[in-house]
């Protein structure tokens, strides 16, 4: 009985150059499948500012892709995008102050800040004071 050929001792016995003609079909086919779905992606999430121009057109994916960096370009460009960045640190700033200036916040950190204010007394004898604090200076 004569050995079956398989896929695999097949594509085991091409060369190099073969295996690439084989695999970039599929490397392609990949590639354009990423691409139609962002493009896919950008219609569905600009949907209704694509209505706003044209409501009855029928988009190609050029006119997807020009649309979008249009519709970009206006967001980056317009100064509510600004406020509103502003807006948003602003009312981050002040809920931080609010957390640092609560009282419990205080309260831990006036106890921690009094015992590293209050000094431990270096003794003169580094033999009895095992935990003597070594410092680089």
């Amino acid at each position: 009985m004569a050995p079956a050929c398989t896929r695999d001792s097949t594509v085991s016995m091409l060369s190099a150059k073969d295996k690439h003609k084989l695999r970039k079909p599929v490397v392609e086919k990949m590639r354009r499948d990423r691409i139609n779905s962002c493009i896919e992606q950008l219609k569905v999430l600009l949907e209704r500012e694509f209505h706003k121009q044209d409501p009855n057109a029928k988009l190609e994916k050029a006119d997807v892709l020009e649309m979008t960096v249009v519709f970009l370009k206006q967001q980056l460009q317009s100064p509510s995008s600004h406020a509103a960045h502003m807006e948003g640190y602003s009312q981050c700033w002040k809920e931080t102050v609010h957390f640092l200036s609560s009282s419990s916040i205080k309260d831990m950190s006036l106890s921690h800040l009094q015992r590293l204010r209050s000094p431990q007394p270096l003794s003169q004898d580094h033999s009895t004071n095992k935990q003597a604090l070594w410092r680089p200076w």
